[in-house]
């Protein structure tokens, strides 16, 4: 499966998949379940042999890490202060889904809904709810609606701990809605969280998908080894060049070539191939083959600004990491039942919300992670957390209006690319995130949750006027990592694919990933991703069950 230094010249391909992250992974073993059909699925990273991904917790090893993963930086922010984001994304067979927070949410359904007025026939909540059910393996809520045995883990965190516990009567109490489960369709609402795990181990794409595939002889995978662009000839793509040891080589495909590489590579790959805009392509020297305005637009992210809270119980993974008893106990209990801090790396609940009675549909999101320090993602002393008990409680815009872009920077292919996401530029954005702040500190003086704050640290209580709370939001607010819509799907002039996920004028081309997200579906990205690359899927087989050749699906 996985292909030596050396591979036959001649060696030919019916599809090449690129990128073995979230929807790779899951192409490519759909694709190569047709033993008659050959796949090869190409992955810049190595193998996720690290243990640091597999146990929840120990991810925090691994985000700073460049072989694990690609340190993008985005552009200044002028709504932020000027201050650049650091883009963290994975670069390992399962790619994000390997280093993310295992958050499992499907999402909303009302903005699945929203996508076919976009021109997405197919693409509604009806129509995703098969796939969400085909990849999750869930023992929990209605049959009519979760799946049983699919390839991904989930677990609930309900009666995780007394934090969380504490969190949802508080929100109780506040007059949310308490869900059973979120995603059954019920999205808003308080709700303790659901994880991609398995037995307290993290459940990626690569676990799920992958791992089950690799005795398969039609699928090849190679590791360490980065595509440059897509082969094009006849405004057909015919197979791929990418770097592997130092070296150029190239690989045909019959059929089709199927970029994976996630909202920041798809649409530079794209670009680097000759598919754009040629305000973009022609100053760094690439040949416009395909005219493309919407390459590398329409891109979205979550803005998430925090409040920290003092504990008054030692209760936290702040008291865990710093009590070398509690780290003993906390490790007995995971290697004996998959459970306890180890095996979560983020948030233990959430509520989803309405910063306005006028919104028609949730927009805001308070999720509870059980640490606090200066940096938001700290899980570690030297990294900046909090000597004292502390917990976090996240805020963030769920429909963010602000747009932003990603184009190449350079005709090296091996350059990252120029991010501008430009955060909070709609200033509606920010009055979402003043609401959150607002209704954080509303359901922190609710008995069953005051009960356990000694007081707010951050921003602290000095921060109380609209203008004090937007300038400190303007100085904390972050990415969330949910990056999607920048080859985005539809029938309008800035789609980049159409409906079928078919680059548009370019045959035997596709993405599927989340670039082609017209909007962000959920609070979380990854099962939605995953969900689309089983539809997608499913369009690359029918079409070609169905006697479609590549030239017909030229769109």
């Amino acid at each position: 499966m996985f292909l030596p230094n050396s591979v036959p010249a001649d060696r030919i391909y019916d599809f090449i998949v690129v990128g073995a992250g979230s929807a790779g992974c899951v192409v490519a073993n759909r694709l190569s379940a047709d033993p008659a059909t050959r796949v090869l699925l190409v992955e810049a990273g190595p193998r996720d042999s690290s243990i640091n991904i597999h146990i929840p917790l120990m991810v925090v090893n691994l985000l700073r890490d460049p072989k694990h993963t690609w340190p993008f930086v985005t552009e200044p922010q002028a709504a932020l202060n000027g201050r650049r984001q650091l883009w963290t994304r994975g670069r390992v067979l399962g790619g994000s889904s390997s280093i993310n927070g295992n958050v499992y949410v499907r999402g909303d359904p009302g903005e699945f809904d929203s996508w076919e007025a976009l021109g997405l026939p197919g693409w509604g909540w009806s129509d995703m709810l098969p796939y969400f059910k085909r990849m999750e393996c869930y023992p929990g809520g209605d049959e009519r609606t979760r799946g049983r045995d699919g390839p991904i883990g989930v677990t609930s965190l309900r009666n995780f701990d007394e934090l969380a516990d504490a969190f949802i009567m508080a929100c109780g109490e506040s007059g949310q809605p308490i869900v059973e489960d979120y995603n059954d369709g019920h999205y808003e609402g308080a709700a303790y969280l659901q994880y991609s795990t398995r037995r307290g181990f993290r459940s990626s794409s690569a676990v799920g998908y992958l791992k089950p595939a690799r005795g398969r002889s039609n699928l090849d995978v190679l590791v360490d080894s980065q595509v440059a662009r897509v082969l094009i000839r006849d405004r057909t793509a015919t197979g791929v060049e990418l770097r592997r040891g130092g070296a150029l080589e190239r690989f045909a495909a019959r059929r089709e070539v199927i970029l994976s590489a996630g909202p920041v590579q798809s649409p530079q790959l794209l670009e680097l191939s000759g598919i754009g805009r040629p305000d973009v392509l022609r100053p760094l020297g690439i040949e416009v083959v395909q005219v493309a305005p919407g390459v590398g637009e329409n891109l979205r992210d979550h803005p998430n600004t925090r409040l920290t809270f003092e504990c008054a119980r030692p209760i936290t993974i702040n008291d865990v990491l710093q009590n070398p008893v509690a780290k003993v106990r906390e490790g007995l209990k995971f290697a004996l039942r998959g459970k306890g801090l180890l095996s979560i790396c983020s948030a233990t609940a959430h509520v989803v919300t309405r910063s306005d009675e006028d919104q028609p549909r949730p927009d805001l999101k308070l999720q509870l992670q059980p640490f606090s320090g200066k940096d938001r993602y700290a899980r570690r002393p030297e990294d900046g957390l909090d000597a004292h008990s502390g917990f976090t409680i996240g805020v963030m815009g769920l429909r963010p209006f602000s747009r932003g872009w990603v184009h190449a920077a350079s005709p090296d292919p091996f350059a990252h690319p120029r991010i501008d996401p430009k955060y909070l530029d709609d200033p509606r954005d920010a009055r979402v995130l003043l609401a959150g702040i607002k209704a954080v500190r509303d359901l922190a003086s609710f008995p069953s949750l005051k009960r356990l704050i000694v007081r707010e640290t951050r921003p602290g209580e000095a921060v109380a006027s609209d203008g004090d709370i937007l300038d400190y939001i303007r100085e904390t607010t972050q990415t969330t990592w949910h990056i999607v819509g920048s080859c985005k799907a539809g029938t309008d002039g800035g789609a980049v694919v159409d409906p079928e996920l078919r680059v548009r004028g370019i045959a035997g081309l596709r993405v599927i990933d989340s670039s082609v997200f017209p909007t962000i579906p959920s609070s979380n990205t990854n099962a939605p991703t995953i969900a689309l690359a089983e539809r997608g899927a499913d369009l690359v087989i029918e079409s070609w069950r169905a006697g479609a050749g590549r030239r017909a699906q030229c769109a």
